[in-house]
């Protein structure tokens, strides 16, 4: 057992002092105690390893919804592109025609170590380059070297598994495969992967124009099969208005809802051009939304009905996308910024906690896996936050602390400098701004390597 003291513990849903977090062997969360229960315990039990975290908050790793960890490589192109079809055809493809399993594993070792360093312990990673150069299939060798990054730094994933069998542009060879083996591999990766702590599978017809009617509903099918949420990129773009229409004579959401796929399952990815009645139909569907601002601001995509989908209860986790950037906080902050530049008005998202909860909490719901909170049998994947940091001061002084901070971690935190400590499963993976698992030297070589 591990004793792990610390001034506050945030829960996800409760505010804590005075307490402390019992981490078991098996990496999951024992027991939330006070220090006085947590002594008179030490009595009956020996605790192998107390860490004491005196002047910082406890609160749950963040739960990245969403990232296509290989597009970190287009980074230096980020200015460049005229309009989203440009950024597809001219930077996108020839990036996705060039990887191979040793650059799959630098980019997401890279982007990874980012991520754990700023206070991602789960990522639901995205995955579409299931084939060769030439179309065929590389049988799992691609996506087992994303798998390979995440295992060695120690961050937790969900692969969700893109499944593709439409389009006849050459890049689009990398994702291309018969919906029935699409759906065969994507049911063995979780089969393989079914008892291991930190890896967990589900399905993702990866949209509309990218997934057939067939596809779609064999995707939802499987994530029954699997007890798991699926995943599909919607309404990213006011094209995808049009092309719904004419393949479905419908909107994105009704063609869903016509496949019969539009369930509690379903997650949305992006779903930005939506009227208010599709909104009600994701509603009373209990369907939820992985939003990601950043990567929308950057492709031109449009702003999202954040402050909509929360008057609606609709669950709505953040994510990373392009991973322009790897900090959830910064997702978190532009959520409300954005609402207050389409709005034209302040506290769209009035409770610091609507917010807050988008960090983790939501963000576990939306990948189906038992993080993104702090409490029995939950996994013990969380971070210890330096309040006396200078971009978190004056919270910790503030008469209603809970809220100060939590303000402050979303509007004013430096997560790469404020976190001290993250863990994933009870083990340490980051300490001091510096990973435990891995060399910092070794990321830097393994870009050189690839690009050199």
């Amino acid at each position: 057992m591990k004793r792990i003291n610390s001034k506050y513990i945030d829960t996800g849903t409760t505010w804590l002092s005075d307490h402390c977090l019992l981490v078991n062997e098996r990496g999951l969360i024992e027991r939330i105690c006070t220090s006085a229960e947590a002594d008179a315990l030490h009595r009956q039990i020996e605790f192998e390893e107390e860490l004491n975290f005196p002047q910082a908050l406890i609160l749950p790793g963040c739960v990245n919804t969403h990232s296509h960890a290989f597009q970190v490589l287009l980074r230096p192109t980020t200015g460049q592109p005229r309009h989203f079809q440009d950024w597809v055809d001219r930077f996108l493809y020839p990036l996705v025609l060039a990887q191979d399993e040793d650059t799959l594993y630098a980019s997401a070792l890279l982007v990874f170590s980012q991520m754990l360093k700023q206070g991602i312990t789960t990522v639901g990673e995205f995955f579409y380059l299931n084939n060769l150069p030439d179309g065929s299939s590389s049988r799992q060798r691609n996506v087992q070297a994303v798998l390979q990054a995440a295992r060695d730094l120690g961050l937790r994933i969900s692969l969700v598994r893109a499944l593709y069998d439409q389009g006849e542009k050459e890049g689009q060879k990398r994702f291309k495969e018969p919906w029935q083996q699409a759906i065969e591999q994507t049911r063995q990766l979780a089969l393989q992967y079914q008892k291991h702590a930190r890896v967990s599978v589900l399905p993702a017809p990866h949209s509309l124009h990218g997934a057939s009617p067939d596809l779609i509903q064999a995707a939802a099918a499987l994530a029954e099969e699997l007890d798991t949420p699926w995943h599909i990129h919607l309404a990213e773009q006011q094209s995808d208005l049009q092309l719904a229409q004419e393949r479905y004579g419908t909107t994105p959401v009704g063609a869903l809802d016509q496949l019969g796929v539009l369930d509690e399952r379903t997650v949305l990815v992006h779903a930005i051009w939506l009227n208010e009645a599709d909104k009600d139909r994701v509603a009373a569907k209990h369907a939820s939304i992985a939003y990601n601002p950043l990567t929308n601001m950057a492709l031109g995509d449009g702003i999202a009905d954040i402050a909509g989908w929360v008057r609606r209860r609709v669950t709505v986790g953040l994510g990373t996308d392009a991973n322009i950037q790897t900090d959830l906080f910064a997702e978190a902050r532009t959520v409300e910024y954005l609402q207050r530049t389409q709005n034209l008005a302040m506290g769209c998202i009035p409770a610091a906690r609507s917010l807050y909860r988008m960090l983790h909490l939501n963000g576990g719901k939306v990948l189906g896996l038992p993080v993104g909170e702090l409490q029995p049998g939950m996994a013990a994947d969380f971070l210890a936050v330096n309040l006396e940091h200078p971009s978190l001061l004056p919270a910790a002084y503030a008469e209603e602390v809970e809220t100060a901070v939590l303000n402050q971690l979303i509007f004013s935190a430096w997560p790469a400098e404020a976190i001290q400590a993250v863990f994933v499963g009870g083990e340490t993976v980051v300490e001091a701004g510096r990973l435990t698992l891995v060399r910092e030297e070794n990321v830097a070589e393994e870009i050189r390597r690839i690009l050199g």
